[in-house]
């Protein structure tokens, strides 16, 4: 009973895809998930937070988030929204940076 069982696992471990690799969050400032890992952005370039206007109360907000978060503190949830080009990724960008 225990030969074909190992026959079987054996077929399955080479049909299965390789395991990725563990990203190494101290490597780069961003990774983008690509269905069974994290890969990282490598043409990442946030804009300064200073260049950001009219939208001071949800960069006060993120940017509290965010240290709480480094501080090692629960972090609230924050909800953006917005028609498209009214700066919610621009400002996530910008915080991460």
């Amino acid at each position: 009973m225990t030969k074909p069982l190992a026959r079987i696992a054996a077929a399955l471990e080479r049909l299965s895809p390789p395991q990725a690799e563990s990203a190494d969050p101290s490597a780069h400032q961003a990774y983008v998930w690509r269905g069974v890992a994290l890969e990282p952005v490598r043409a990442f370039r946030p804009l300064p937070l200073d260049r950001l206007h009219g939208i001071d109360a949800q960069k006060a907000a993120l940017l509290a988030t965010a240290e709480r978060l480094a501080d090692g503190a629960a972090a609230h949830d924050v909800l953006l929204w917005g028609a498209r080009g009214s700066g919610k990724s621009a400002l996530v960008k910008s915080v991460t940076g």
